[in-house]
């Protein structure tokens, strides 16, 4: 009920244009991006290292002056610290909050707008002092909610007419053909100085198995993930080593005491040595985007066991650089033991999904291609 009451749009909203290439400051050097971005905790977090990252890029290589929207309460200081911890240089980006319908009704006028949550859309399908808007799409945002009310306020901002900045093919192809939009691909890569293979593999036993386990986050099946652990514990004993790492939470509250170590909520520049620990990686994603995990594992050294999921099949492929297991309890322990059993075995599989990071093109690259679609989206989509 807060969701339905506080996040609204009115038709003529919906029916107002929202490009506007006619206040594009005809100075490059003087144009302005404002990213408006849910407040935030920690900028190592997948989706807001992407947003900081593209920031980064677009003041350095753009010339274009940064501003960050925090969308809901915050304190200025502290977002403003966060944002400089990945990116020290985004220290000279002005930061504002939007605690309040003032804040809102004065948001300064910008030339690139971008929206990276579907909540920010809403705020930024108002504004009307800004060139371009854009929409940086990292996942179908919908599928976070039960088919319901909160799912159609999410679903209604992909038919805002905003310019799509899509982390991944399958979210562009979402995002053009069922809601008619335009995007422009921003294929996830990874960081090269803190994921690489290890110097010399990890003892050969026990196998130590990784999992990003987050119980609050229902798109990362939890439940399906610590019950088929719990099983492959059953099955294999001391030969296997589990942990786990991406929140803060209790195993013994879940009866997983005997099952798994939770490490908690790591520092980011830590996760490229514990992954290296690793022989197995387990990630489970069950919406449109197949998270940065799999690359990074794969980047690591580690043998990367997944549930199937046809919309991440552009990356995970089955038999070629991976483990696939169906979403069944049963089934994702039995692929886990084969990968335990059949490890060595397996070796091809580690070595093609390292080769497949290793094609990708680069972070530079990637966001070289954001720059060229924020300056002539009509062009470069």
């Amino acid at each position: 009920m807060i969701l339905a009451n506080a996040i609204d749009c009115r038709i003529k909203d919906l029916e107002r244009p929202q490009q506007c290439p006619q206040f594009l400051n005809a100075d490059p050097t003087q144009r302005w991006c404002n990213w408006y971005i849910p407040t935030f905790t920690h900028p190592f977090f997948g989706g807001v290292m992407t947003i900081l990252r593209i920031a980064a890029y677009l003041q350095d290589k753009g010339s274009i002056r940064q501003r960050f929207l925090i969308c809901g309460s915050a304190n200025r200081t502290q977002i403003a610290e966060l944002i400089a911890k990945p990116f020290p240089h985004l220290r000279e980006a002005e930061v504002i909050v939007l605690n309040s319908r003032r804040a809102i009704a004065e948001i300064p006028r910008a030339d690139y707008s971008i929206a990276t949550l579907w909540t920010t859309a809403y705020i930024l399908l108002k504004v009307r002092n800004t060139a371009h808007k854009f929409y940086l799409i990292q996942d179908f945002e919908p599928l976070f909610y039960p088919a319901g009310s909160t799912y159609a306020q999410a679903e209604l901002t992909y038919r805002f007419g905003f310019y799509g900045i899509a982390n991944t093919q399958e979210i562009k192809r979402i995002y053009e053909t069922q809601y008619g939009g335009m995007a422009h691909t921003l294929t996830p890569q990874i960081d090269p100085a803190v994921f690489y293979p290890p110097r010399q593999p990890p003892a050969q036993s026990p196998k130590r198995i990784f999992c990003y386990m987050r119980p609050d986050t229902p798109r990362n099946g939890f439940e399906l993930a610590a019950s088929a652990f719990r099983k492959l514990k059953k099955e294999h004993g001391s030969a296997i080593d589990i942990v786990c790492a991406g929140a803060q939470w209790n195993p013994e509250q879940y009866g997983l005491g005997s099952t798994l170590t939770n490490l908690g909520l790591l520092p980011y520049e830590r996760t490229g040595d514990l992954y290296r620990s690793c022989h197995i990686g387990l990630t489970m994603m069950m919406t449109k985007h197949p998270s940065y995990l799999p690359l990074e594992l794969m980047a690591c050294g580690c043998l990367v066991v997944a549930n199937d999921n046809p919309a991440n099949a552009w990356l995970l492929k089955g038999g070629t650089n991976c483990l696939l297991a169906p979403p069944s309890i049963s089934a994702i322990a039995e692929t886990l033991g084969r990968a335990v059993v059949e490890y060595d075995n397996l070796l091809f599989l580690r070595e093609n999904a390292r080769l497949d990071v290793l094609a990708r093109s680069s972070w530079a690259t990637e966001l070289a291609g954001v720059l060229a679609f924020l300056n002539h989206p009509l062009k470069s989509s």
